[in-house]
């Protein structure tokens, strides 16, 4: 199994995410698309030089971004570009097929194992979500580099971007009413012409997590004030929650753990294999130091 993250900077919580992979998946082969070889990083993983598997396309799609929202530009832009970073990664490296992860998801599961029910996919994802994706077939993210591209040059898809953007509530909605990756992918897988599997979907009594922070309406919620995360707790080191849609009270095995935004401050603690249990007064401390730091970039530049 070939598992492949593309992330540049230093995060320390992508040293667990890479341990866990390492436990968990013992022979997978792990690349780190990255801007730099961290030693932190270096034992768990192979480096590949972002710069050298960057092609035109990549570059074309970044000179042609126009970004739309409140958030870093340059995060936003490089959230789709690297979509094509990965198409262009697999055709050097002769890839066919692998399991791209964001930097925040925390496998739980041997995923030669986990991942048989979708082996009739061409692409398999969450939601709809280009963020962990099961790809076996490049085509497809030839395919959807095509479309970042189209989505940036055509003059129309510009105006629906803007529409999207400026008409509807994102413009007031701060860093969450940007347009992001998760816009541009949900619009082109859920278009797609072929069948899609969906990791989102609960099979044999298993899950792929889209985001621990999401699915009330599905499972148990741990919730404190305005912040609630999925209930997780642990049993011989898998973890579970409680599946509670349409009366149905089961355990579900949950395959990965996605820390999406504030929930990165729990990532440490579940990769332990603790239950989950938080406070909300963190949370609030880490979001306003967040914002403070994006301020102080903005008035540096």
């Amino acid at each position: 199994m070939n598992i492949v993250i593309i992330h540049t900077g230093f995060a320390k919580y992508l040293i667990y995410t890479l341990r866990k992979i390492k436990h968990t998946n013992k022979n997978a082969d792990i690349f780190l698309i990255s801007d730099r070889e961290y030693k932190e990083y270096k034992k768990y993983c192979e480096f590949i030089n972002i710069n050298k598997v960057i092609k035109e396309e990549s570059v074309s799609f970044k000179n042609k971004y126009i970004h739309l929202g409140k958030s870093n530009p340059n995060y936003e832009m490089f959230c789709m570009q690297r979509w094509i970073i990965l198409k262009d990664f697999m055709k050097e490296y002769s890839i066919k097929e692998c399991m791209h992860i964001d930097s925040d998801v925390l496998i739980f599961s041997d995923l030669e194992e986990s991942l048989k029910p979708f082996n009739n996919y061409n692409i398999s994802l969450s939601h709809n979500l280009a963020l962990t994706m099961y790809i076996r077939d490049i085509k497809i993210l030839e395919e959807f580099s095509k479309y970042l591209l189209f989505k940036y040059t055509d003059e129309n898809e510009i105006n629906k971007l803007k529409d999207m953007y400026y008409n509807t509530y994102r413009v007031n909605d701060g860093v969450a009413g940007s347009i992001s990756d998760m816009d541009i992918s949900r619009e082109f897988f859920s278009n797609y012409n072929l069948e899609i599997g969906n990791l989102s979907k609960v099979q044999n009594d298993s899950i792929f997590d889209s985001a621990i922070i999401y699915g009330r309406d599905d499972f148990e919620m741990l919730k404190k004030g305005k912040y609630e995360m999925k209930k997780i707790f642990f049993e011989n080191d898998i973890p579970f929650c409680n599946y509670i849609k349409d009366s149905v009270n089961k355990k579900i095995r949950f395959h990965t753990l996605h820390f999406i935004v504030w929930s990165k401050l729990y990532l440490k603690k579940l990769y332990y294999n603790k239950d989950l249990n938080f406070n909300p007064y963190y949370i609030n401390i880490y979001r306003e130091f967040n914002v403070l730091k994006s301020k102080l970039k903005r008035i540096n530049k």
